[in-house]
């Protein structure tokens, strides 16, 4: 997931169930994460997500000008549409008037953050499904925060609004060049549907062009860059360069292997992560390349099989980045295109993550871990050679 439209992360194939503890779990990027956004958008993060998309120009109206940063704020997703601006997602244990959602930004790249407005709904539990899991940012105006309701800002989160034109739970959402994409799931038939809306209004529409699949997808699905974008249906990937029509793209991963999620560094370079095989708290991974948008694809290499399928990022087209958790959370490098890998981030506990994504060719971000069981916001400003755990 490119931040500033899935850092987000992307993330990709997660875990199937959308039950109240099977969402929590699927949230938490266990199965997989997207590649470079500029964190609003996509994952090519999740984050995603993710997470390979570039936001709209950014807007110029006021936005609120922050408070401190309530007490025990506990992060569970972020999004970037600059390296300087960016906001997270998250909850408190206690505060004056539930729910205790809350909403933080920054301007100076994640080094110093105020809280802001947030939605008036809870975020997603262990014992609920219904609740907000993540948020996207199109530009410094035009934000969204996601899970079995859509929540909208288009004042810089001033004020938020429940939007009810999506039917079903909201499993994915990135946006990028003025446009936003969702994946909604219906709970009771397993159906999944694409829609979107420009990002200054609510305005959603079915995407034509695009099938409706059945499963469950999660961070991951939807990758953007600028106009173009790429989104895993049915197994299938499926691209548009404008938006306006679609193809159904002839890669297929080897046996036993699915599409798990999309990195793009541009419209016409992105990478993709095939996983499968699954053995106790690992994945076979493939990662393949296209300079042509999708069309065709060349293997690259396989990364460490350690971690339950992953969440990829393409800072450019030599640094790759792949976020993956099992028994530990890992977040793999490559600076050579894929194909060889080595450890850029270490973490004992196997939290998981639950957004990932780069919104620069140096600068990443990451969650680590639920509000529910312990997270931590993580960023890089050196391409992956090391990682800063944010105090908020």
């Amino acid at each position: 997931m490119r931040t500033g439209t899935k850092v987000t992360t992307r993330g990709a194939a997660l875990t199937a169930s959308l039950g109240a503890a099977a969402v929590l779990a699927a949230a938490a990027i266990s199965a997989a994460p997207a590649g470079p956004t500029a964190l609003a958008a996509t994952t090519s993060g999740a984050a995603s997500m993710t997470a390979a998309s570039s936001a709209a120009a950014p807007a110029t109206s006021a936005v609120p000008p922050g408070g401190p940063v309530p007490a025990g704020f506990r992060v569970s997703s972020m999004t970037f549409v600059s390296a300087s601006d960016g906001w997270v997602l998250g909850t408190t244990k206690t505060c004056a008037h539930a729910p205790c959602t809350s909403v933080l930004r920054t301007t100076n790249g994640g080094r110093s953050w105020v809280g802001i407005p947030a939605p008036k709904f809870r975020l997603i539990s262990g014992t609920s499904s219904a609740g907000l899991i993540r948020m996207r940012f199109a530009d410094s105006l035009d934000g969204f925060a996601y899970g079995s309701q859509l929540w909208a800002t288009h004042n810089g989160g001033s004020t938020w609004r429940h939007v009810r034109q999506l039917p079903g739970y909201i499993t994915d959402l990135e946006t990028s060049a003025g446009v936003v994409y969702a994946v909604t799931t219906n709970t009771g038939t397993s159906k999944q549907r694409v829609y979107s809306s420009r990002a200054g209004t609510n305005s959603w529409h079915r995407v034509s062009g695009l099938p409706v699949t059945s499963g469950y997808s999660g961070p991951g699905t939807i990758t953007l860059h600028g106009t173009a974008a790429w989104i895993i249906l049915g197994g299938r990937l499926y691209a548009s360069q404008t938006g306006s029509s679609w193809t159904k793209e002839p890669f297929r991963c080897p046996a036993h292997l699915s599409i798990a999620s999309i990195g793009a560094y541009s419209s016409q370079q992105i990478t993709l992560l095939c996983t499968g095989l699954v053995a106790l708290g690992s994945t076979a991974k493939v990662v393949y390349a296209s300079s042509n948008g999708g069309a065709t694809f060349t293997r690259r290499g396989t990364p460490s099989q350690a971690g339950d399928g992953g969440l990829l990022a393409e800072a450019t087209p030599r640094h790759l980045f792949l976020a993956s958790s099992s028994g530990a959370n890992f977040i793999y490098g490559s600076r050579n295109g894929g194909r060889t890998w080595h450890n850029s981030l270490f973490l004992t506990g196997g939290t998981g993550w639950n957004d990932f994504g780069f919104t620069t060719a140096t600068q990443g971000v990451a969650v680590e871990g639920y509000p529910t069981i312990g997270s931590h916001l993580w960023i890089t400003y050196n391409a992956g050679r090391s990682w800063h755990k944010v105090k908020f």
